[in-house]
């Protein structure tokens, strides 16, 4: 796997190590599976199989990652210097906790992430790696920087301002959301085996 900056600050550090725990615990649900397997979807097609999540994670990793990099230039630019450990705002650590397994509330994916799934297990997993590894290299860059002052638009919620160290939050915890999603695909009675 990757090894961080030594001078990571621990709260980065964590982020990092949950990247990380993510691409390990996707690999691990894809490891064994066929690509019927992979793409098979419960409830006749309707709902989501690990394909479907593991490709929307990919997605909305890149998305949000892209969404995040005006903000953390605008804070380099101002030499906006780290003060603190992240620290995110009230409505920030609600939409987090929301995002964390299990599941307590369903919303539909906004368009522009919704999975589409056509590649091959392999194609899926690179680009899901890839994103992480773009998110993992976002994160050391922001070593230095004020992550509680830089924000960035929310890529979904054009209205909504997010901190930069609370966007990292975000995807960890949605990572987990759908990795905890594919996990229970495989443990249904219907899986195919």
């Amino acid at each position: 796997m990757h090894s961080a900056m030594p001078a990571l600050p621990a709260d980065l550090q964590e982020l990092v190590d949950a990247v990380d725990a993510a691409d390990r615990e996707a690999d691990g649900i894809a490891s064994g599976l066929s690509e019927q397997q992979f793409h098979w979807q419960p409830d006749g097609g309707r709902a989501w199989g690990v394909a479907l999540c593991l490709d929307h994670l990919a997605t909305a990793n890149r998305v949000y990652g892209d969404a995040m990099l005006p903000g953390i230039a605008r804070a380099r630019q101002q030499s906006w210097s780290r003060r603190g450990p992240i620290a995110s705002t009230v409505w920030g650590r609600w939409f987090i906790n929301s995002m964390e397994p299990p599941v307590k509330r369903r919303v539909s994916a906004p368009a522009k992430i919704r999975p589409a799934a056509r590649g091959s297990r392999a194609e899926i997993l690179a680009a899901y790696h890839d994103a992480h590894r773009r998110i993992r290299e976002l994160i050391e860059t922001c070593a230095g920087l004020d992550v509680n002052r830089a924000t960035f638009t929310n890529p979904f919620l054009s209205w909504v301002k997010v901190r930069v160290g609370t966007g990292f939050r975000i995807m960890a915890a949605h990572d987990r959301r759908h990795l905890w999603q594919a996990r229970r695909v495989l443990e249904r009675q219907d899986f195919p085996r």
